[in-house]
Parts: C-alpha cells; structure tokens; sequence
C-alpha cells in the first residue's frame, strides 16, 4: 500500500447480521434495535421461519405495531415477576 492510500484507509466496525451455526437457529435483538440471527447451512423449515422474521422486523411499521401490540397486553404489569408472568400467559393464550 502506498502511503496515501494508508492515510484514507478507515477500519470500521461491522456488526454480524448472520452467524452459520449447526444446531437450532436463533434470533437476538439488541438494545438498540439491532437483530441478527444464526442459521443453519440446511435450511430447514426452522431455518425459514427465523429468516422470515428477520425479514418482517426490518418493516418499521409492521414492527411498531407488534410492539404496540405487546405493550397492551402488558399494561398493568409493573413489577419483573409480573412481566415475566404476562409473557407466560401470552405465550400459553390458545
């Protein structure tokens, strides 16, 4: 590398969109919204379903309203046992 171009060269971090795993795929969100997720080189129906996902959360609107959504279900809900309670029953509401 010449001189200048090492003098324009900036190293930037880059944050992981997709980790290649060999067991179940997953999904995380950071704190700031980020999401990332780590799927599998077979893609399985299982697979899909995280990358669909992924997909779906980068619609600002469809996003906002899933958490408007879950912000009313869990009004009321003021304490972490509380929280944690109200998601159980989410997850268990048939």
């Amino acid at each position: 590398m010449r001189a200048d171009t090492q003098a324009q060269a900036k190293i930037e971090y880059v944050r992981k969109r997709l980790y290649v795993t060999d067991k179940a795929p997953a999904l995380s969100v950071d704190l700031d919204g980020y999401v990332r997720c780590g799927l599998s080189g077979e893609m399985t129906e299982s697979d899909m379903l995280v990358l669909g996902l992924v997909l779906a959360l980068r619609n600002a609107d469809w996003k906002a309203k899933l958490i408007d959504r879950v912000k009313e279900k869990m009004e009321g809900a003021s304490t972490p046992l509380s929280r944690v309670t109200r998601a159980f029953e989410m997850l268990t509401d048939k």
